[in-house]
């Protein structure tokens, strides 16, 4: 028998037992689609939730030193420290395990002004490095802060780029200045400053907390012309350890700096808060979504074990109503390798036939849903070829392994017991 001949036989065989194959075809189908639409969510939610951290930076931690004093008697233990310029030197002295830090000193709810546009900004003091620590993209012909503003103290300021729009609109804004109203003594005193924008953020940010770690709002400016304008300390800074690695080495020894400058006990771990700690939270996708492609992949593996147990009980039924068929073929002179290769043939087709077809229906569904209007915190899926590459393989392996039993036994039985009604 020829091949070619081999795969007509098994395509007619398929088609000629289509009622009994298509309920087992049709499970392959869900199955597969089901799987593959679960892995395009999982994998698009993982990308946003990525892209999201990204959008802010990947490995800084955003800390504030929360108490002054540990003495339970003390009423200033619940207070805030005020830190300044000179203990962010230190720590840079006396922390070798951080790489990168910056002041990140926050005047909140300041009035933005320019013309008779108005925004609510938040002033914020940094080091030129900041920018290196988090992600800072800037639109076209922007500049960032430089040492030489630090130095010259120089009345500069870069625009978040919900600020920029509130205050220019379309209008060009590099090289203008806008003012910031400053309230102190609970609004008693009030003092305006003038800045030249030399940049402004892009929007890129995906998510963020919009106080603590979003630029929205801001307007960045030399720590050195934050100090002059508001003299009272600051109380929030951003670190970049060597490696990830290094995260609990960096805490202790910015601990221990800055609980010998101001008093407080370095061992406790409540002294230095991470209010946005990217590390940690980059550990927390990596664990979340590990997990999920763990279950994932274990729904994956019973539904090919369900439409293994499915083809090799099609094909064990259709062997067995064929045993005449067998028989006369064996009898006519037919060897068994081709009654093993027809059966076997027949499962392989109807495999890759009901696995390309919930392919299909599976990346339609993906399609479907890309195309809906998804609410906040939800991300579109994303259709990967590459994570079918492996199920298909599976789907394949496990199914053929399945029909080799019953094809096999087709292949052994005796041409007697056949051509006699014998069962297999």
């Amino acid at each position: 028998m020829k091949p070619t001949q081999l795969f007509v036989e098994a395509l007619t065989s398929i088609l000629r037992e289509s009622r009994r194959i298509a309920p087992m075809a049709a499970g392959i189908v869900w199955g597969v689609a089901s799987v593959f639409v679960l892995v395009a969510v999982a994998r698009g939610f993982e990308t946003t939730q990525r892209r999201a951290l990204e959008s802010l930076g990947d490995s800084f931690m955003l800390l504030r030193v929360n108490r002054a004093t540990t003495t339970r008697g003390d009423q200033r233990g619940n207070a805030f420290v005020r830190l300044e310029g000179e203990d962010m030197q230190a720590c840079r002295l006396g922390a070798p395990s951080v790489e990168a830090l910056s002041p990140k000193a926050n005047n909140w709810f300041i009035q933005g002004v320019r013309g008779g546009q108005i925004a609510r900004v938040t002033a914020v003091g940094v080091d030129p490095e900041y920018a290196d620590i988090c992600n800072v993209p800037l639109v076209e012909d922007s500049r960032w802060i430089t040492q030489i503003d630090m130095d010259q103290e120089l009345p500069v300021c870069v625009l978040g780029f919900g600020a920029r729009e509130e205050l220019f609109g379309d209008q060009p804004f590099l090289g203008e200045e806008v003012q910031l109203i400053f309230t102190r003594n609970e609004g008693e005193d009030t003092v305006v400053r003038r800045l030249t924008v030399i940049g402004a953020v892009r929007d890129e940010e995906l998510a963020g907390d919009s106080v603590y770690t979003s630029h929205r709002r801001a307007a960045y400016m030399p720590f050195t012309t934050w100090e002059r304008m508001s003299p009272r300390g600051f109380q929030f800074f951003v670190v970049r350890p060597r490696t990830p690695a290094h995260r609990e080495a960096a805490l202790a020894e910015l601990r221990a700096v800055l609980g010998r400058r101001h008093g407080f006990d370095a061992d406790n771990a409540n002294t230095l808060i991470p209010y946005f700690d990217a590390i940690e939270r980059g550990a927390e996708i990596d664990a979340v979504f590990g997990g999920m492609e763990i279950f994932l992949g274990a729904v994956g593996v019973l539904i090919l074990l369900l439409g293994a147990v499915g083809v090799a009980n099609v094909v064990l039924m259709s062997v067995t109503s064929r045993t005449f068929e067998f028989g006369l073929r064996r009898a006519l002179g037919c060897k068994r390798r081709w009654i093993f290769g027809q059966v076997f043939l027949e499962a392989g087709m109807v495999c890759l036939i009901s696995g390309a077809l919930g392919f299909g229906l599976g990346l339609l569904g993906v399609q479907l849903m890309s195309r809906i209007d998804l609410p906040d915190g939800f991300a579109r899926p994303q259709a990967e070829l590459g994570a079918a590459v492996l199920p298909a393989v599976l789907l394949l392996v496990v199914s053929l392994a399945a029909a080799a039993w019953p094809a096999s036994r087709a292949a052994r039985i005796s041409v007697v017991q056949a051509l006699s009604g014998g069962r297999l």
